[in-house]
């Protein structure tokens, strides 16, 4: 089946004109360079990604002529470190000036994000920012042993395209493309049970996803006694932070090592775990820093990535309001990656409906993204039947911000009440503000409802895409 299954993946990048195959290539073997190459690397790729900024940007070309400098006069990360600070808001109001002139509207891709105020931020990509997070991510899931061709199983949400095929174009889908959906927005215990039913049968030698979801499936594992596949090599886990009580049942229920990766939609690919359980920045993709000045005394360090492969709409010295710790030394698994640990992601809680089924929160999320005159919003659960959708309007927008709201709830209630057999209240409400959580994270989705196997599931929920883009 190997040959064939890498017959067929390589049919299928052809076949969508994805060079996400030959950029794999490319790169395979740079986690292995030295530290010194693996820096001048990342130097390179920044001078050019600079100078693309200055010329083609009109956000980046203001920057660099009211600092009085030219992009080439940026010679050391010393000197990167001197350029201000890209935040949410200056995304939100300088959108259009972020996105580079020679990229044609038409090849731009729309995409959302969240952030720790609670209100989401809209930004685009290229295609060739895509094929490069999918090369990043072969190189991810190649730590086990994968190699291109194999079968993944991928949890992760579909969306109305897929659910719009018929069981036998999706399966054919599936197998073509080696990275087999299992849906976490659908998955509670009868789901989980036709899932492992599903895995024995595909045998994948990696499993990608949410970290809560794969948690879950593992633990419904050792609860009901249902046998995973053994010949999964490595489950990596991504969009949430892995805590030890999930690794733990996942490491126990596949029989391999769990993988914990780190991106975010606006910057994916930022760092991976290795086998020998450090995290290595990923930089020949993201030059990441530590914003010590930004966090308050003892308490976490906010980072500040740049996206060394996003051309069409640069995040430059971008504060992701994630905040983790940059390590010295080195690892024992020989790597020249720099090392680093993730403390404190977004939170966003799963819901457990009327019939049991289990949802992830971004299914929640994805509702609301890009919604005219919604410039906050949250879903509380109070029980499995009711849900609160919490909405804060946008400043000043008027009858038509009004019209959006209205539109994103009703869009929103129909969706939410389709999940489930049973009937679900869903209580809408106009309100000033959201409270922050006790660490200063506004919470998408919260839940006071707990799961089918005793806990609450809850999960940190880094971003919206996995760390490798897909």
């Amino acid at each position: 089946m190997s040959l064939l299954g890498r017959s067929l993946f390589s049919l299928t990048h052809r076949l969508r004109g994805s060079r996400s195959l030959e950029l794999y290539r490319e790169i395979a073997d740079a986690p292995r360079a030295s530290r010194e190459a693996a820096l001048a690397e990342q130097m390179r790729l920044l001078s050019a990604l600079l100078d693309h900024a200055e010329r083609n940007v009109p956000y980046y070309r203001e920057m660099f002529a009211a600092l009085g400098i030219r992009s080439r006069d940026v010679r050391s990360l010393e000197d990167f470190a001197r350029l201000p600070v890209l935040t949410k808001d200056i995304v939100r109001e300088r959108q259009r000036d972020l996105v580079s002139e020679a990229t044609p509207p038409e090849r731009l891709f729309p995409q959302h994000s969240g952030g720790s105020t609670g209100v989401p931020v809209s930004f685009f990509r290229d295609r060739a920012y895509l094929d490069a997070s999918d090369a990043g991510t072969y190189r991810n899931l190649a730590q086990c042993g994968w190699r291109p061709g194999d079968m993944v199983g991928f949890v992760w949400g579909s969306n109305a395209r897929i659910e719009r095929m018929s069981p036998l174009e999706f399966e054919l889908r599936q197998r073509l493309r080696r990275f087999y959906l299992l849906d976490p927005f659908r998955s509670g215990p009868e789901e989980l049970g036709r899932w492992i039913a599903k895995l024995r049968r595909l045998r994948p030698t990696a499993m990608l996803g949410y970290a809560s979801t794969m948690a879950r499936l593992a633990e419904y594992a050792i609860a009901t006694g249902e046998q995973l596949p053994r010949g999964v090599r490595g489950v990596f886990t991504t969009a949430e932070k892995l805590y030890p009580q999930q690794r733990s049942a996942i490491e126990r229920a596949f029989a391999c090592h769990a993988f914990d990766l780190y991106g975010s939609s606006e910057v994916q690919n930022i760092a991976a775990e290795c086998p020998a359980g450090s995290m290595h920045v990923n930089v020949d993709f993201v030059v990441l820093e530590s914003d010590a000045a930004a966090g308050a005394p003892g308490g976490p360090t906010p980072l500040i990535v740049t996206s060394l492969r996003a051309y069409a709409m640069p995040f430059i010295r971008y504060r992701n309001e994630d905040c983790g710790t940059l390590l010295d030394g080195t690892c024992s698994c020989g790597g020249g990656f720099p090392l680093m640990s993730l403390d404190v992601a977004r939170v966003s809680d799963n819901f457990v409906l009327p019939d049991g089924q289990v949802v992830h929160g971004e299914f929640f999320t994805h509702l609301m993204y890009g919604s005219k005159g919604v410039a906050s919003f949250q879903f509380h659960q109070t029980a499995p039947d009711h849900i609160r959708l919490l909405m804060v309007p946008t400043a000043g927008d008027g009858a038509d911000g009004a019209a959006g709201r209205a539109a994103a709830a009703r869009k929103a209630v129909a969706e939410i009440q389709a999940l489930s057999p049973r009937p679900i209240v869903v209580e809408v409400q106009e309100v000033a503000s959201i409270p922050l959580s006790s660490a200063g994270k506004h919470r998408f989705t919260r839940t006071d409802v707990r799961a089918p196997l005793g806990e609450r599931v809850e999960s940190a929920a880094a971003a919206a895409a996995p760390a490798g883009g897909r």
